[in-house]
């Protein structure tokens, strides 16, 4: 199903302000936007954000689960492969064993190096 750019970016911007799913479908629902789209846009969130944004392990740290070739999302049991400290960036890997494993540490390093290079800029 093609979905409405306008709802996409809609729903994006009420996910920034912090409001949870449930609220974004109703708002968007009450906008006038189609059922089908809405509850079609804010399925496929969900899914992404529970595989993307797994539980956090205290207030300090997120924990990350990374799905590797030839597995499925839904006979597999959620694990923890990388924590990574909020206030210092500091990544710790769970499972170092796997080469999937460093190479989305790489990445998350890249970015966390980026992030603080751009705050350094505008502060």
């Amino acid at each position: 199903m093609e979905i409405d750019y306008n709802l996409v970016q809609r729903a994006q911007m009420l996910l920034t302000l912090d409001h949870p799913l449930t609220q974004v479908r109703e708002i968007l629902l009450r906008e006038g936007y189609p059922y089908e789209q809405v509850t079609e846009l804010i399925d496929a969130t969900e899914e992404v954000l529970n595989y993307l944004m797994p539980p956090e392990y205290d207030e300090n740290k997120i924990g990350i689960d990374i799905l590797r070739p030839g597995e499925s999302r839904e006979k597999r049991k959620p694990g923890v492969d990388i924590l990574i400290d909020k206030h210092t960036g500091r990544l710790t890997l769970v499972t170092p064993e796997y080469q999937e494993t460093w190479k989305v540490a790489n990445e998350v390093r890249k970015a966390i190096k980026k992030r603080k290079s751009l705050t350094r800029i505008y502060h």
